[in-house]
Order: structure tokens, then sequence, then C-alpha cells
């Protein structure tokens, strides 16, 4: 290969790395102000999401998504690897109660302040632990970091949501987010991303037989086919934090919009139930293939920047991408 085409190829990546993270970022932040909304309502209010709207937390804030992302980038970055300890403090040390955490990772992290080991924190949250979607939303950098060790990228992204969603579905789930960050992010967005490979090798790699991920899996390969309205995508596939609710739901979101960056969240947004987290999975996926430079320059200047914000996520980008 010519020295060029390595230069070319790492520029592109580390375009992918900050991409990942920015994209968990803006896709949060774009449909934090119609979380909880329905499908319907948007449609009748909105339209299309195509711009910050003000909200609650102020117009291009983000949420806990983010906030939580930025503590597993942070973690990934300083300990140079996985390491669930300081993740846990991580979270911690960031946490934000305004940002609008859910109720079993605030218990999680309160055991862990108690005294209570990352492994076992989350354990009996909900009798079984969670199979929320609060671990996938945040699970980006462990799919750019492990992106060329497939079977580490599944051990440690299951490891990272032990911390506050440990039921198995939780971490299959999580697993499934980073997988398809990691898979995008070997894919060259200047070629055509075939729909089907992309969904046989998530299906053969995370070895998800007889699961909710394999039927929704199944479903979302349907959906791509037919091509459905939007109705009928979020009634087969879901919008809410179930995290087999959701993750199906952003991978389906892109393969759909796969040329677009701004389709494929806008998209996700509009199916309406928890559009922060969907837009924010979204992102990270349409990011991690398409790279920094695909996300509409109007929607990174509206984005917060104070501490811990535009800046520094473009930052934490750049460090991890330094680390491979």
């Amino acid at each position: 290969m010519r020295r060029e085409q390595i230069i070319l190829q790492k520029k592109l990546l580390k375009e992918k790395f900050i991409g990942a993270l920015v994209g968990t970022f803006v896709g949060d932040a774009l449909g934090m102000a119609v979380e909880g909304y329905s499908l319907e309502r948007i449609k009748a209010d909105y339209g299309q999401i195509d711009h910050m709207l003000e909200a609650r937390l102020g117009s291009g804030t983000y949420t806990d998504d983010t906030e939580m992302m930025i503590g597993v980038a942070e973690s990934l970055a300083s300990v140079g690897g996985f390491d669930g300890e300081d993740m846990a403090n991580r979270f911690i040390d960031n946490f934000n109660l305004d940002r609008g955490y859910g109720g079993g990772t605030i218990q999680a992290l309160n055991n862990i302040k108690a005294g209570t080991s990352w492994q076992e924190a989350g354990k009996h949250i909900f009798g079984n632990g969670s199979f929320g979607n609060g671990s996938a939303m945040r699970v980006a950098p462990i799919g750019l970091y492990y992106y060329d060790k497939y079977e580490e990228l599944k051990a440690k992204a299951k490891k990272s949501s032990l911390i506050t969603h440990a039921h198995p579905l939780g971490k299959l789930g999580a697993a499934l987010q980073a997988l398809v960050v990691g898979y995008v992010i070997n894919q060259d967005p200047r070629q055509n991303l075939s729909q089907g490979d992309c969904l046989k090798f998530l299906a053969n790699t995370l070895e998800i037989e007889d699961t909710e991920f394999s039927h929704k899996l199944k479903i979302t390969k349907e959906l791509l086919a037919n091509k459905p309205k939007p109705e009928e995508v979020a009634r087969k596939l879901g919008n809410d934090t179930r995290v087999f609710s959701s993750v199906p739901t952003a991978i389906y979101s892109f393969l759909a919009n796969v040329n677009s960056f701004s389709e494929a969240v806008m998209y996700a947004i509009t199916l309406g139930g928890d559009t922060d987290t969907l837009g924010a999975m979204t992102g990270a996926i349409a990011g991690a293939y398409h790279g920094l430079n695909a996300i509409p320059q109007k929607w990174l200047k509206s984005l917060e920047n104070k501490e811990k914000g535009l800046d520094y996520v473009i930052e934490l980008g750049e460090k991890l991408f330094e680390l491979k």
C-alpha cells in the first residue's frame, strides 16, 4: 500500500473515532427535547426534528446518555483499556442528576458509593438486573477501542454493562451496540455497505440465537426489504427503554438511511419514545461509519461547549484514536 493511501486511511479512521462520540452527543441533544413523545405527536408538531429544540436542559445540551459515554471514553483513554472500577468511578464523578438518569443506574452508582463492588452493584436491581438500554447508550467508545478485536470487544462491552445493567439481555444489548459500532468502523463509507452482510455479521458474531435480539434482527432484515412506514417500524422493533426494543431500532435507522448521517439520526428520533437514546445510539453508529465531517455544521455549532462539551468530546475521540 502506498504511503499516501495509509495516511488517508488513518485520517478517515480518526474522523470515524471522533464521529462516533460526537454522533452520540448530536443524536442525544436532538432527541432530548421530544423524549417521551409519540411518533404521531412528533409528526404533528414538528414533522421532522432537523434542529436543536428548546428544552428543559436548554437547546443543544446532552443528557445522561452522553455524560456516561464521556465516562466510558475517559476511562479507556486514561487506563489504556477496560477497567471496571475506574469506569464506575468516572460515572460517579461525572454524575449530574439534572441530566436525567434512570432509577436503576442511580441505584447501582449509589451501591458502589456505599462500598459494593462494580461487579455486584447492578446484579439485583429490578430483581435480576436491568435490561434497559442505559449501558448500550454509552458503549460506543468500547466499540472504537476494540474495533480490531471483536471477541474482546464483546467481552468488554458486557463487563461495562455489568456496572449498572447486569441482566443477561442488558449485557447482550450493550455488546450488540458496541459490535455494530466496531463493524462499521471497519467499513469504507465511499463503498456501498451491504445491509445483509452487516446483519449476518452481527447475528453470527454475537451468537444471539433464540433471544429477543435474534428475533428483532430477523424483523430488521424483513423491514429493510419492504421499506415500511415509520409507524410499522416503531410497532415491530420498538422505541422504548428496553434494550431489545431500542438497539435493533437504532441499527435499522442507520441501515435504512445508510448514505446520510443526518437522515439516519432524524429518522430514529421521528420514531418517538426514548428519542434521546435512539438518537444517541443511531448517531454513534452513523458517526462511526461516516466520520465527523458528515455531521452537519449547524448541529455542531448548536451543541453545548462548556466544561466537557463539544471540544472535550472531540479531544476524547482523538485520544482514543492515538492509543490505537
